[in-house]
């Protein structure tokens, strides 16, 4: 089993390998961003959400190899509301596959509740991304809503799912962890 470790990032540790994993065509068939991202965006990504303090970059790190295989990105943290978007990036294709997923989702969401006080974690999934909506969904995740035919993928629009983790300090109940929709209509494609 791989262990893995979070490590906050500052631009300068943004290394420039990570561009091709951002504009791979795998990555780029399950985002919504459909445009190729430069080295120097995602360092001044880094530095803004520092510079702002709502915004928190992480290196996801082989603990054995140290060798950072993937980001996670939490933010931007609504500190009134204690809302805020988390994403997990598997970027290193040699770790994709391993189960990964749903454990570094788990932790992240830890770390927001604990570190950052956040009391909801928020985010979106294209409809034909099935393996990060399984990994979320085994995180504890619940799907909220959908956006119909919302996002144009490569030439397709897709639906955007609209998922959520509710802090479990602060809420407990059926309504905060039950799905709002069928996800099996997007699962069982």
């Amino acid at each position: 089993m791989i262990e893995f470790d979070f490590k906050e990032l500052s631009p300068a540790d943004v290394l420039e390998e990570w561009q091709d994993w951002f504009n791979s065509d795998h990555t780029q068939e399950y985002t919504r961003s459909g445009r190729k991202i430069k080295i120097a965006e995602l360092r001044e990504s880094v530095e803004q959400g520092k510079k702002q303090g709502n915004q928190v970059t992480l290196g996801i790190r082989d603990v054995r190899k140290n060798h950072i295989f993937g980001t996670a990105k939490l933010g931007p943290i609504d500190h009134v509301h204690g809302l805020a978007d988390f994403a997990v990036f598997i970027g290193d294709k040699n770790y994709l596959g391993k189960g990964l997923s749903s454990r570094l989702i788990e932790s992240g969401c830890e770390m927001a509740f604990e570190k950052y006080a956040v009391r909801k974690l928020h985010g979106g999934i294209l409809e034909r991304n099935i393996a990060s909506l399984k990994a979320y969904t085994r995180a504890g995740w619940i799907a909220e809503g959908v956006l119909r035919s919302h996002y144009n993928n490569n030439g397709v629009y897709q639906d955007w799912i609209m998922i959520s983790k509710y802090n479990p300090r602060l809420y407990s109940g059926d309504e905060f962890s039950t799905h709002a929709i069928d996800l099996a209509q997007y699962l069982d494609k």
